[in-house]
């Protein structure tokens, strides 16, 4: 492995832009005198600010490591090191992470792994091959199933569905269901404000999600509300997931259908 040379390559790069410390410093919202430290190998860049600094000469952080001519093929350390820039579970983390996938998808439906000027397009690629299935949007959707996904669909997947599908088979049902995840801790009045529904239809259908146990019924720590609903935590990510799933179809996917014949994919139910 080369030698790691931070020093050297910040002063190199910052030489050939033909700036000072002080216009780095100002570009990089730190002190001269952090500049100077780098510069002489005194401290380094902590790893909120090398992404910075990777960005403003329009280099890789690889490059302020080891210089010209390094090749890093670590994809997970580089993936790691742009994500770790943001806070764990920040809004800015998550869509740090949905670009990085987004690129990778790319270059899988496009045949493009390099990178270059072609944006990332907002509308979904879909793919469906011999190696599985894969959907991406740039509205914060993405996935991608190998073919070895399919494999372990078995009976405990249908059992599994049976609780969720005949419970959302109702339209009144799916749609108490999303006024529930849109609002935590929701009670029985701001259901029925958020739905406009009168009080016997809501009560009807909270009921059979209840009897389903897609949706739990709880006093609220506010005493005020009263009885208050959430969905089965047990559920919970499932029906996010099949929601957003049915929306990227919808209104993206108009006409385009899987590719696959039948019994291209190895589903086992024993």
């Amino acid at each position: 492995m080369k030698e790691i040379n931070i020093s050297k390559n910040i002063a190199d790069l910052r030489k050939s832009k033909g700036i000072t410390q002080e216009q780095l410093a100002i570009a990089l919202n730190v002190s001269p005198q952090a500049v100077s430290k780098w510069e002489t190998n005194t401290s380094q860049p902590d790893i909120q600010t090398l992404p910075l600094i990777a960005d403003y000469f329009g280099t890789s952080i690889d490059f302020l490591y080891y210089g010209q001519g390094y090749v890093y093929n670590d994809i997970h350390s580089k993936v790691f090191g742009k994500v770790a820039v943001h806070p764990q579970m920040s809004a800015e983390s998550y869509k740090e992470a949905h670009t990085v996938f987004a690129h990778a998808h790319h270059g899988i439906s496009h045949g493009n792994l390099r990178g270059g000027t072609e944006e990332i397009h907002d509308c979904p690629t879909h793919i469906s091959n011999e190696n599985g299935l894969s959907l991406l949007s740039g509205n914060g959707y993405g996935a991608i199933l190998t073919r070895d996904f399919f494999e372990n669909i078995n009976q405990d997947t249908v059992e599994f569905a049976q609780t969720l599908l005949p419970a959302l088979s109702k339209k009144k049902n799916l749609l108490v269901c999303l006024a529930i995840l849109s609002m935590s801790d929701i009670s029985f009045g701001e259901i029925q404000e958020k739905l406009g529904v009168d009080e016997s239809t809501l009560r009807t259908a909270l009921d059979e999600l209840i009897a389903s146990k897609l949706v739990i019924e709880k006093k609220s720590k506010h005493k005020s509300l009263g009885l208050t609903y959430e969905i089965n935590e047990f559920y919970h990510t499932c029906l996010c997931i099949l929601i957003a799933t049915i929306e990227m179809q919808r209104y993206t996917l108009n006409e385009i259908s899987c590719c696959m014949g039948f019994g291209d994919y190895p589903i086992h139910l024993e």
